[in-house]
Formats: structure tokens, sequence, C-alpha cells
């Protein structure tokens, strides 16, 4: 009995208790998730299904895209337009053939270009019958009869067509004998162009088997319809019996199950409707296999997480063991349970709490001892002794090949507006010694180094022949002496594992500039060895920028300022990256602004707006941004204030403006507004231009568009869902007005506003 209660307070019985009892917690919550992913599995599947068949639009459209300027640009092209002359001017017995030849070289370099995936381009002389493509020229019976013939697209097919008023037109996929009674065929869709009234068509036969193994794939019973506009098959995956009972969708629906099948329809900004059909027995047999494999991999985890506690708690319990027959020098004392119990249920460590507190009198002592140490980079004199070190840059290169590993630690230096002494020397001395010091401190410790500077702000060191623990002990002593001068700048430290490869050196220093950018905003030195996932973050400006603006247009620069306090402090509490905080913060400049000039006459803001963007990007903290602000928000409202304007609209355009600027995500109208306003839709209509200058249409597009590159500069959401939350639900309508309204395309703008804070943040000093 006495074992038994000795036995029970071992560590050993505690680890492999609490073990056992988290493995239970793991197990319940295992099978809690299981039961609802299963149950939400067949809508996943059926969701990713739809998602593909977008995607394969999306593909095919732009593939589509690329065919119809190539048909255009070589209907235009010199050579075919001055031998079509000489045909219509001499005939075709007196025409230049070297021309035709030199088209033929244009056309041979479009079909070779496997991103076109063409079999051939056809030019096609229908009254002089009379055709050449890749491979030659000929007369009309032979290119077509014989060449590419088809029962579906004889000879008179192609001349009939050439009095079509059509000017682009794909046809129906059909099988073309390569050559006529050549069991060689291949599947094409002829895609062809004519300007009416001329004289020559040209027809690309693309390769759409080719096409729909590189946009669709060749999934076994998984199956795609292309339909035009009129709903004619252009193209069908499966049988002709599966191609003939493709269902019809009605209006507005994209997705249906029917004889036991599921079909997904999207339409293409193309014209083109592309259907893709999958069995409900795939999902059936997905579920099954899902269910046993879970089933499978439960027990297998169950019993080797059972295993692995078992072997844990011994080896943690081992040590305990052979520490405490060390301290007592006699282990019968340890199992005989000779040893006086303390406060601690677990008795092993009531041995060693006797012993912690002449650690921590040594503790204290050491900590006395550094506290009495000035700060290596404020002593002056200290620096002086730094100052003679000198690193050759040029050899550098010689260094990394002369072979084996090595490792690369990047310094990203910040430096802080917010001083609360002065430094003795500028930013630029300051970098110099930081790198003297960090050289001298590295030599100290790996013999085979090199330490430079790359950019105004940032520091590298090369070491050779770096372990793991005298690489973690160096960054430590570094960390401990920069931490003493974070009231001056904030340095962030990046490292990746060794590599042997010296062509690697550019890569791996682009990779540590990324680690640095996904730095937490502390006002300490940082270590970083690998790449963090970035938190989700709402944007304020999107949730209650509402506040914000009434605020602001009232003058409020208190309530302003607790506002972007609140923001900042949501962004500090979900460990928000530095270019996360700028983002941010440029983001609320940039209404600052649009707010600014809804109230001026003339602009005034574009000076302000540069030196704001220069200061926020040299905040490295959030009282360093606080700071920026409360001079933002104060030269902000100083200048509505001098404007000679009134800050608040009449009554009934600050309601029009509240309006909008509150459901412009929703489906609202003139119509809408007129009944909330209490006035005829005509004479608001008129109001609303007369008072503002422009009408409610462009308010509301405008309003859109700075929300839509608002949400594509500061969030990581997909060009869809911005698109669905600014109030456009066509993807295709929203594209063009931005690029109409911006110049280019959401994704070029938001490429754009990325390398731009970049491009900021690297000529900053």
């Amino acid at each position: 009995m006495n074992w038994m209660l000795n036995k029970k307070r071992t560590l050993f019985f505690k680890l492999f208790v609490s073990f056992l009892a988290i493995i239970s917690l793991f197990c319940l919550f295992y099978i809690l998730i299981y039961y609802v992913f299963k149950t939400s599995l067949q809508e996943e599947i059926v969701q990713n299904s739809h998602n593909e068949t977008k995607n394969t639009a999306e593909r095919f459209s732009n593939h589509m895209e690329q065919i119809q300027i190539m048909l255009f640009q070589m209907y235009n092209n010199q050579n075919l337009v001055a031998f079509n002359r000489q045909l219509q001017r001499v005939g075709l017995e007196q025409a230049d053939y070297l021309k035709a030849k030199n088209v033929m070289m244009d056309i041979r370099g479009y079909v070779y270009n496997s991103l076109f995936l063409l079999e051939d381009v056809i030019v096609h002389f229908p009254k002089e019958h009379f055709a050449f493509g890749k491979s030659g020229s000929g007369s009309s019976d032979y290119m077509f009869n014989t060449s590419y013939q088809s029962d579906t697209y004889p000879l008179v097919h192609w001349e009939t067509l050439a009095d079509q008023p059509h000017t682009f037109l794909i046809s129906p996929s059909t099988s073309f004998h390569m050559n006529a009674g050549s069991p060689e065929s291949r599947r094409l869709l002829p895609y062809t162009f004519k300007k009416p009234g001329t004289a020559y068509q040209i027809i690309a036969m693309v390769d759409i088997e080719k096409a729909v193994e590189s946009f669709f794939g060749t999934t076994a019973g998984h199956t795609l319809t292309i339909t035009d506009d009129h709903s004619n098959i252009l193209y069908h995956s499966g049988s002709t019996a599966e191609e003939e009972a493709t269902p019809v969708f009605q209006n507005g629906a994209t997705a249906l199950k029917e004889n036991g099948r599921y079909y997904f329809k999207t339409e293409a900004a193309d014209g083109l409707t592309y259907i893709t059909s999958l069995a409900d027995t795939r999902i059936a047999d997905q579920l099954q296999r899902l269910t046993g494999y879970m089933v499978l991999i439960f027990v297998f985890s169950l019993l080797a997480a059972t295993l692995v506690s078992l072997y844990l708690s011994r080896r943690l319990h081992t040590p305990v063991k052979h520490m405490l027959s060390s301290l007592l020098d006699r282990t019968s004392r340890y199992e005989a349970g000779d040893v006086r119990a303390r406060d601690s249920r677990i008795w092993e460590y009531d041995l060693i709490q006797s012993r912690i507190e002449d650690l921590k009198q040594e503790k204290d002592t050491i900590v006395d001892k550094l506290n009495r140490q000035n700060a290596i980079l404020t002593n002056y004199s200290y620096m002086n002794q730094l100052k003679n070190i000198n690193t050759d840059l040029s050899e550098w290169n010689d260094f990394l090949a002369d072979g084996g590993s090595y490792q690369i630690v990047y310094y990203d230096i910040r430096f802080r507006i917010s001083e609360v002494g002065s430094m003795p020397l500028d930013r630029e001395r300051a970098v110099r010694h930081l790198l003297d010091y960090i050289h001298l401190q590295t030599k100290e410790m790996f013999h085979a180094n090199h330490t430079f500077q790359m950019e105004k702000n940032e520091i590298v060191s090369i070491l050779k022949g770096a372990s793991t623990v005298q690489l973690q002990a160096l960054l430590e002593q570094l960390k401990a002496s920069l931490d003493e001068e974070s009231h001056y700048y904030v340095v962030t430290i990046c490292t990746l594992p060794a590599m042997n490869q010296p062509t690697k050196f550019s890569e791996t220093y682009q990779q540590l500039r990324g680690l640095a950018s996904e730095a937490r905003l502390l006002e300490e030195t940082q270590l970083i060895s690998e790449v963090r996932p970035l938190p989700d973050l709402d944007q304020p400006l999107l949730k209650r920028g509402r506040e914000f603006d009434q605020a602001l247009h009232s003058l409020e620069e208190d309530t302003c300022m607790e506002w972007i306090r609140l923001a900042f402090a949501q962004f500090v509490k979900k460990e928000a990256s530095v270019l996360q905080f700028r983002q941010l913060a440029l983001a609320i400049t940039n209404h600052i602004i649009e707010v600014m000039d809804q109230h001026l006459s003339y602009k005034r803001t574009d000076t302000s707006l540069h030196e704001w963007k220069s200061m926020l990007l040299d905040c490295h903290s959030q009282e360093d941004y606080e700071i920026v602000f409360k001079h933002i928000i104060n030269s902000s409202i100083a200048i509505m204030q001098d404007s000679g304007h009134p800050v608040v609209e009449e009554p009934t355009i600050a309601v029009f403006y509240e309006i909008i600027n509150s459901h412009y995500m929703e489906d609202i109208s003139l119509e809408y507004l007129s009944e909330k306003l209490n006035l005829s839709t005509t004479y608001l209509s008129v109001y609303i231009k007369d008072k503002t200058g422009i009408n409610f249409s462009e308010h509301l597009q405008k309003i859109r568009m700075r929300k839509a590159c608002e949400l594509l500069a500061t969030t990581n959401w997909t060009i869809n869902e911005i698109s669905v939350r600014v109030g456009y639900q066509n993807i295709t309508s929203f594209n063009r007005i931005f690029k109409k309204t911006t110049g280019i395309s959401p994704g070029t703008f938001r490429k754009q506003h990325l390398m731009d804070i970049h491009h900021q943040q690297k000529h900053v000093d």
C-alpha cells in the first residue's frame, strides 16, 4: 500500500497520467472535428468543383482572347495586306508569292509557340480558290478536302462562311483528317476572323484536346462542355449520349444535380459558357475512403501517443532520478523514499527547490554587475576604439568561394523618432559604429567571418563553421547589448539555416529581408529564424470608419487620436507585422486626405501627403505612430479650419453623403435615396449635381473605387471578394470600371502598391 502511495507521488506517474489526460482530450476533440468535417465535406467537394469550373472558364477566356489578338494582328499583317492587293490587281498567276512566304513564316511562329496550342493558321482567299498555312500554299480544295478533311466542314462550308456578316466566329469542334484517307485525325476547334466585304478570311485551328488537358485536366469521370451564346455545343469531353443529356440550367442557377451527376456552369467574359459534371458516386467513394483512413489514423495515433507518452515520461523521469542520486550521494535513500517532502506534491522537485536559493543569489550578483556597466554603443570612448576596425568588402566573394557551409545573419536597423536622449553621432555614423561593434563581437567567436553594410540601415554577417549553440550565444549577447539602446533604434536580427552554395546569397538575402518585414512592433531586439503566419486583421476603416469620419468632420482632435490609438492597439494585440502597421498607417493617412479634399475648393494636401508619408516610414513603435498622427490630425484640422469653406455641408447633402458612405456596398439607387430624403427623383438628381458638381452615379462609383483601392492595399482578400464587398456582384464589370477609373487592373494596382511601399522603405534614412 505504501509502495502505491509513493508511486503516485513520483514524477514519472504524474507525467504519464498527464499525458494520458491530454491524449483523451485530443481524442474527444478529434472525434468532434471529424464529425463536423464529415458533415461539411460534401459541400466542400461541390464548392471545389465549382471553383475548378470558374478557373477553367477564366483560363479558356484568357486563351481565346490571346488567339483573337493574334488573328487581328495576322489579318493586318503588312505582307498579307500587300499580297491581297496584288491578287485583286494582277491575279493569282502574277502575284508576288514572296510576301505570302513571309506570312507563312509568321504563321509558323504562332503555330510552333506552345502557348497558343494551335495546329495551324490558314489564310483563305475564297474567290481565288487559294489558301496557305504553316505547311505551304495550294488550292482551297486541297487545303480543306485533303490537308484538313472533315465531313462537318467541307470546302463549301468555308466558301459559304466567307459571305457571312460576322467578324469573329468560333465553330463547334470536330475531327479533322490530316490527309484524306489517312487514319490520323485530330479534334480541332476552328476560330475564324474576317471583316465584312474583304477578300480573305483567317482560320485558327485550335488543338482543343491539348487546351482542355492544359486548362481543365484529364480527371476520369469529370467532363467539360463548352457552349456559345446561342447554346450551341462547341466541345464536349464525354460521350455523345452525355453531350445530349446535358441539363438546362434555370435563370441565374450555376449548379444542379440531375441523373446522378453534379453539374456546374460558369459564363465567361467572352460570351462562352463552361459546364462541368461530376458523378455523385465519386463523392460517396471519397467519403467512404476518408472514413476508413480516419479510423486507421485514429487507432494508430492513439496507440503511438500512448507509447510515446510512456517513453517520454521515463525519459523525463530518469535524469531527475540521476540528479537526485548525485545530490544525495546515495541512490538507496531515493529508492526507499527517505527524502523529506516539502511544499510540492512532486517530491523530486522538493529536493531541487532546496538548491535554487543559492542559484538565485548568484543570479542577483550577476545582474547587479551588468547594470553597473555602461551601454556599449553610448560609450563614446569605446566607440573610438572600434573605429579602427575595417572590413574589406572586396574579399567577400572569395570568402564564399573557399567552399564549405556558411551562415548569413541579417541586421535591420530602424531608428526611432521618439528619442529620450541625444545620440552623439548621426544615423550614418551610428550604423557604421554598429557595423564595427558587430564585427568585433563576431570575430571573437568565429575565426572565419565577414561583416559589411548592404543598405543604409542593413548589416550582413557571413559566418563559416558556425554551430547552432555558438550562433545562438552570439545573438543573445548582441540582443542584450542592443536592447540597452532601444530608445534610439530597434534592431531585427534574422537568420536562416546554413547553406553550401555561394550563388544562393542574393536569394537568401531577399528571404532575410522578407523575414524582417514580418517582425512584430516591439521596442526590443527581435531574433527571427523562420517565417511566421501573419494574422488576418480586420481593417478599422471598414468596421468603424464612420466614427472616425464624424470626429474628423467635427474637428475633434482628441476623439480622432483616441480612435487611432484603439486601431493600433488592436494590431498590437494581434501581433501584426511592421509591414501591416505601415499599411494601416498609410490607409488612415490617405483617408484623412480624402476627407480634406471633400471640403477644400482646391487641393492643398499634396505636399502634406508626401511629408506625412515620409514621417510614417520612420515610425517603428506604437509611440512613434501616435506622435506622427498627432501632428497629422492637428495639421489637417488646421487646414480645414483655414480653408474658408464650412466643414459641415447642407443638411440634405450631409444625409446624402452619410447614406452612400454607409450603404455603398448595397444595390442602392436614386429612387431609394429619394424615398429616404422624401424628395422627387428628378429634383434630387438636379440638386445633387448642382451642390456637388457631379451626379449620383459618379458619387457612388467614386466611393466604391476608393474603397476598392483601400482594400487592395490593406488586405489579402481576393479580387472577387473585394468586388462583392464594394457592391459589384459581377467581377467583369468591376474589373472594367476599375481599369477605366485608375488606368490599370486591380491586380496590377495591388502589385504596384506593394512595390511602392518596399521602394519607400528602402530609400528612407
